[in-house]
């Protein structure tokens, strides 16, 4: 996903598509060369997997189609972590994401991310990003008449207040916006300053070869919900421990025979028992 206003308009178009047809609220996203961060609230974990689905999906055939990727494009699932719903947990999330790309010592402002971003879309007051979406499914159908006839539409991603400052008005949520972006510059600048380094510059994230790798690269284990508090965090470790329990007790009852199991909200339950084949009568 190396950035380019190509690739960026395809991202955007593919996010506006994803949101218009699952109802999802974006607060906030960021999409870097090789994974991407999104800030949301989806109605259900059905809904929030639809729809990440649908986007990383056609994000893989878009950008495969245009980078000439015909092997598997993702490294891995997405993984999602719960929010608890305090203001100092969304604003701390809201201040990470924003954050990518400078914390990588890459660029040394949100602002100068060169790929899809909604932070200078947030920090101009703006709401609203437009990209491309191509009907494939069109194009397909015009065929072979129409060979090579592309079929573009725009769409729109609109951006969600966070839900603490669903209540301000528009300048004081673009006025939050501003002083963490303000923040994140200032801690980047004292970092280089610290280690003696400086941002590489968005020059250098364009001109990387979309099939480069790094040389290295150090995964780390993604948390499984974000807090800022103790007793939230064993809130939420105690919801995720009973789920875990009644998830447990019903499939053991399900490999047992049982009928009618009902499993908790938002979980996939396991594959029935095997029946083993007893012939003809």
């Amino acid at each position: 996903m190396r950035p380019s206003p190509e690739v960026n308009e395809l991202i955007l178009g593919v996010l506006g598509r994803a949101q218009a047809k699952y109802s999802i609220e974006l607060y906030a996203f960021v999409f870097l060369s090789n994974h991407f961060h999104i800030l949301m609230r989806a109605d259900s974990p059905h809904q929030m997997a639809r729809f990440i689905g649908f986007l990383k999906a056609n994000i893989a055939k878009e950008l495969g189609r245009l980078h000439g990727w015909r092997e598997k494009f993702w490294g891995r699932r997405y993984h999602s972590a719960s929010l608890a719903d305090s203001e100092s947990t969304q604003i701390a999330r809201f201040r990470y994401l924003l954050a990518n790309g400078c914390k990588e010592g890459l660029v040394d402002s949100p602002l100068s991310w060169p790929g899809v971003s909604s932070a200078p879309s947030l920090y101009s007051g703006r709401e609203t990003l437009r990209g491309v979406w191509f009907d494939r499914t069109a194009e397909h159908r015009s065929r072979p008449s129409s060979a090579g006839k592309r079929f573009p539409c725009d769409e729109t991603v609109r951006l969600t207040p966070l839900p603490f400052l669903a209540d301000r008005r528009l300048d004081e949520r673009r006025a939050f916006v501003v002083d963490a972006i303000r923040q994140i510059e200032g801690e980047t600048r004292a970092r280089h300053r610290r280690e003696c380094t400086k941002p590489r510059g968005a020059r250098f994230v364009t001109k990387r070869a979309p099939h480069s790798q790094p040389s290295a690269f150090h995964p780390s284990s993604a948390p499984l919900f974000h807090a800022k508090t103790r007793r939230e965090l064993r809130q939420m470790r105690f919801a995720r421990a009973l789920k875990v329990a009644l998830y447990r007790d019903a499939a053991i009852r399900l490999r047992g025979g049982a009928r009618g199991v009902q499993f908790p909200e938002g979980c996939f339950p396991p594959p029935g028992p095997f029946v083993v084949s007893r012939g003809p009568p």
